[in-house]
Parts: C-alpha cells; structure tokens; sequence
C-alpha cells in the first residue's frame, strides 16, 4: 500500500513538474517574442544612432553648398525622429535604386527619399503611415504645342529617372503602345536640364519636386501639361518586420500633424498652392 501510494506520488510530481515546465517554456517564449519586436528600437537606441539612406532629390533633400550639409524636407523629417528616439542620425546618401536594398541588407534602418509607396514596394519593404500626397506630372518646353497632353507622345524622347516611378509611368504608357524612346538619368535635375537644352521633348517627374524646382529657378524654359497624370503617397520605408521601428515613426507623424510642424515643414521647402 505504501509502496502503491508512493508510485503513484512520483506520477503526481512527474506530472506537476512537466506542467511547470510547459509554462516557464511558455514564458520564456513569450519573452523572446516580445524582444524580438522591440529589438529594432532597442538596437537603434543601444548604438546611439539612426542610419537614414536617402537620394539627391530637390527638395527632399540636397546638398546646400552655402551651409555646405544635406538640407530638406526629408532631412527635417528623419531629424524629428530621431529627436523622438533619443539618438543621432547618420545619413547614407545613394543612389534612389539602391534605397531598398539597403533596407533589405540591413545596412539602413529606414529609408526617407521621396519614396512613393507602390504595391510593388510593399511586397518587399514595409511602410509607416504616408506623410505627403502627390503624383506624376508631364513636363515640356514653354512654348511646344506638339504636346498638350500624354496622348501627344508619340514619336517624343521622354527623360525619366532610373528605378523610380517617373520611368515606370514611360514604360507603361509604352506597354500601352505609345511609341516613345525612354531616356533614364541617375538624378532627376540631370533630365530636367537636358529639358531645358532641349535634349529631350518632355519628361515625367514627381508633382512636388517640380513645383520646388521652379522656385529655385524662375526663369525656367518649362512648364507642367495639364494636371497630375496619377495619385500617390510619399512613405517612409523600413526592412520586413520592423513594427516598433514604423511605430515609432507613426507616432511622430501623428503629433506633427496636430500641433501644426506637418504644415510648417510643407511651408518651409514647398511652396504654397
């Protein structure tokens, strides 16, 4: 009986023990989890810094040879969230291409550029909240009435900027059968001067970029055709699986758009519509 009762003990405590582990093996996978998606914060706050890949995008941001430093609406941006996050920004300047895969390669923590958010982006990288509206527009040389609208490119050399959406416009209208040649530069004022010398009939560029490209030139030969072509949303792109990171952004987005900063920085390098 005794020997019966203890036997029987054992199985209680085996089983009691088993149970205790389930749970502290749940606990600790719960924990691992939840480092896991605080770990991008954590990592950038623990480094001290934020890598922030960006273009050469007017004005977005470029490099102003008076203050002789990057400058722009995206610079201010990427400043206020690292001013939210405690640390400095460490800003990687390349090439509008090479923005995701930096992002991809971990050599980037987020990426502000201007950057619309396509379907095609959001299979690879993921976005906060989009902080600016805008489109593609068609511009041409004052003065050429052989084009009035996208319906008048038949024939025209189109400059557009290499991997972004103004080049993916061109060969759209192309797979519609618009029998255009597509001309791709690295930086959109690359193409926007040959416009001006009259090396390519028109191009396509973003809305807001070429609004500020006439303030800094007023005496510009060119002009924008009719109204935005599309509609799209400037994002602020981070790798797959980056939530607290994106959190963090939207929370920043959020109060600068109800305290009125959101405007104030539209104000300060865009000009008023």
């Amino acid at each position: 009986m005794i020997q019966r009762f203890s036997q029987t003990k054992n199985i209680f405590l085996v089983i009691a023990l088993g149970f205790l582990f389930l749970l502290v093996g749940c606990s600790d996978s719960s924990s691992t989890k939840e480092e896991a998606e605080q770990s991008k914060v954590a990592e950038i706050k623990e480094k001290g810094k934020i890598v922030i890949a960006t273009g050469n995008y007017f004005p977005f941001e470029y490099h102003d040879q008076k203050l002789n430093k990057l400058v722009g609406y995206d610079i201010d941006l990427g400043e206020r969230i690292a001013e939210e996050l405690g640390v400095e920004v460490e800003w990687s300047e390349m090439q509008f291409q090479t923005l995701i895969p930096s992002l991809q390669n971990n050599q980037a923590d987020l990426a502000i550029a201007a950057m619309y958010m396509t379907d095609e982006r959001k299979e690879v990288v993921d976005f906060a909240e989009p902080y600016l509206s805008t489109g593609q527009v068609l511009v041409k040389l004052k003065g050429d009435t052989s084009i009035n609208s996208v319906d008048d490119l038949e024939g025209k050399t189109i400059g557009v900027k290499s991997g972004a959406t103004s080049e993916k416009t061109a060969n759209d209208l192309k797979a519609q059968g618009v029998d255009l040649e597509i001309k791709s530069y690295k930086e959109t004022i690359d193409y926007l001067t040959d416009l001006e010398l009259g090396r390519v009939d028109a191009v396509f560029n973003d809305y807001l970029n070429q609004l500020g490209y006439f303030q800094t030139k007023p005496d510009s030969k060119a002009e924008i055709v009719g109204e935005p072509i599309d509609h799209a949303e400037l994002g602020i792109a981070a790798n797959k699986g980056n939530d607290d990171l994106l959190e963090v952004v939207n929370d920043v987005l959020q109060e600068m758009e109800e305290s009125g900063e959101k405007e104030d920085l539209f104000n300060k390098w865009l000009p008023k519509q």
